[in-house]
């Protein structure tokens, strides 16, 4: 997702209700009649559709319109693309109502500018959608979905239904304005619920949850954000925000020039066995690549085999026994620990299932909390509510489902997940494409770095290393959950740059966390320095 946010409009993701009072406030402080605000819109629009159209030529642009603010904002749309574009281009609005259909004044007051223009040139055109008379635009048209925006919570029935039939039976290319006709912003669109498939979507001013979920994505497409300077009332609160680039920065401190290896942290890592000890490596090898000073990872015997070849800057706490974590012996660890993270690889052997027991009885700080930690829990629910306030669980979909339950869509899921965080007082890392974090208070943080390459094995165990150490180095589990998600994410955006993201490989990660601390921190010398 591009993020085109002003400094006014904070990179919040807002329910239509927010939104519609974002546009008051907007419309009674700046001031601004509507009038005018839905010009500026379609103004944000038509530019960014101008830009595409000078990588990829279209043979003429239909634009179908709704009777709402949405059908307004595609006749603006019109009307400045027939200014600015080559005359030779034909330009179709497509009028999809029913009948006694009640048109907005703001949607008439446009649609009046643009009877005006196609009385004066004859590429400019305005018909009535019929279902029987309408012909199936070509491969080369350019298809704009005005129909319906924002706000909708029933299924398109009739004139508007059999529009969307023919836009996405045709083969053209489909830009939907705010969002695709028929998609349901706050809540689960029915499979059955007639929706235009977008190849773009220009979402104006703040996203829609619906675009950061997977049942949704079809129908999206890429989402690019119009800023078109609007801003939220003072006292409203919004729960979810989307991280950016910018936000992240903000929590990545400089490096001091007298620091040493104790300034940095020691994490301790309970991870691997004899059948799994590179899952160990990943996560140790992510927690010193991160930034930690030190790294203790104890493990089975057998996996120790392993560890000093391929990271010989970690040091070794051996369990007693040689295939599975059996023990912790705190006196056998260095007293500097900093933070702890158990889970990766260690099984659910009944001896290892007491060391989680024993941890969560004796330890008060947070700790973080990942794959085969997160399935003893799912069997020993009743151990959530002694998790140290502020931990970190980072389960997939799955593992999430077997700790709380299944969910009926995607948010479902997410509900649960904010539920979840409050009810034990944990932050929540629900793995996947955007990534969503729960926070205790209720607030949610979508990601928006990663992409499909990163779903691979070991990658989570890279992330719970990433997590401790910046647990380690001092960062508070709310800014390790924001920087780590971020960053983990952005290493993978920066490897699938220089390759393709099918061969991404989880041992790939932590090469990249360097470049994606340089993209968050300008002042870092880069490597062609």
């Amino acid at each position: 997702m591009h993020n085109a946010t002003s400094p006014q409009a904070p990179p919040c993701i807002l329910t239509v209700a927010q939104t519609r009072a974002c546009e008051q406030y907007t419309m009674e402080h700046e001031p601004i009649p509507s009038l005018q605000l839905m010009e500026r819109a379609g103004v944000k629009c038509a530019e960014a559709i101008v830009k595409l159209m000078q990588h990829k030529p279209f043979s003429d642009i239909r634009i179908f319109c709704g009777t709402g603010n949405n059908g307004g904002d595609g006749l603006v749309i019109a009307r400045i693309l027939s200014e600015r574009l080559n005359k030779d281009i034909p330009i179709q609005v497509v009028l999809c109502q029913g009948d006694n259909a009640r048109h907005t004044p703001e949607m008439d007051a446009n649609l009046n500018r643009w009877q005006e223009i196609t009385s004066q040139h004859f590429h400019a055109t305005l018909t009535i959608f019929d279902p029987k008379g309408t012909d199936t635009p070509h491969a080369d048209t350019l298809i704009i979905d005005a129909i319906f925006g924002i706000g909708l919570s029933r299924p398109i029935e009739g004139i508007c239904a059999e529009a969307i039939k023919v836009i996405n039976d045709s083969k053209a290319m489909v830009i939907a304005i705010d969002t695709p006709s028929g998609l349901w912003s706050d809540m689960h669109t029915p499979a059955d619920s007639a929706v235009v498939m977008a190849d773009l979507t220009l979402s104006i001013q703040y996203p829609k949850m619906a675009y950061f979920l997977p049942e949704a994505y079809p129908f999206c497409g890429d989402v690019q954000l119009m800023d078109i300077g609007m801003y939220p009332p003072p006292d409203l609160d919004w729960q979810r925000e989307f991280l950016t680039t910018a936000s992240v920065a903000e929590i990545l401190r400089p490096l001091q020039p007298y620091a040493h290896k104790g300034t940095f942290g020691h994490g301790l890592l309970i991870a691997g066995s004899a059948a799994m000890p590179g899952a160990a490596i990943l996560a140790a090898t992510a927690t010193l690549r991160g930034g930690a000073g030190k790294i203790t990872v104890h493990t089975a015997s057998l996996a120790t085999r392993h560890l000093p070849a391929r990271l010989p800057e970690a040091i070794l706490n051996i369990d007693a026994d040689d295939s599975h974590i059996s023990e912790l012996n705190w006196s056998t660890l260095q007293k500097d620990i900093n933070a702890i993270a158990i889970g990766p690889g260690i099984g659910m052997h009944r001896q290892t299932v007491n060391v989680l027991k024993n941890l969560l009885d004796e330890i008060h700080a947070p700790v973080i909390l990942d794959a085969d930690a997160l399935n003893i829990l799912s069997e020993n629910k009743t151990w959530l509510a002694y998790l140290p306030p502020y931990s970190i669980l980072t389960p997939h979909w799955k593992e999430f489902e077997r700790l709380a339950g299944p969910s009926s869509d995607d948010f479902d899921r997410l509900e649960k997940a904010q539920q979840f965080a409050q009810r034990y007082g944990i932050i929540l890392i629900l793995k996947g494409c955007h990534t969503v974090i729960s926070l205790p208070d209720g607030k949610q943080f979508v990601n928006t770095t990663g992409n499909a390459g990163m779903a691979t094995a070991g990658s989570g165990d890279v992330l719970t290393g990433l997590l401790l150490s910046l647990m380690a180095q001092g960062y508070s589990p709310v800014e390790s959950s924001l920087l780590g998600v971020f960053v983990h994410g952005l290493a993978g955006d920066l490897y699938a740059r220089d390759h393709s993201p099918r061969t991404l490989i989880a041992s790939d990660l932590p090469q990249y966390f360097s470049a994606a601390y340089q993209k968050l921190n300008i002042s870092e010398p880069k490597e062609s320095d």
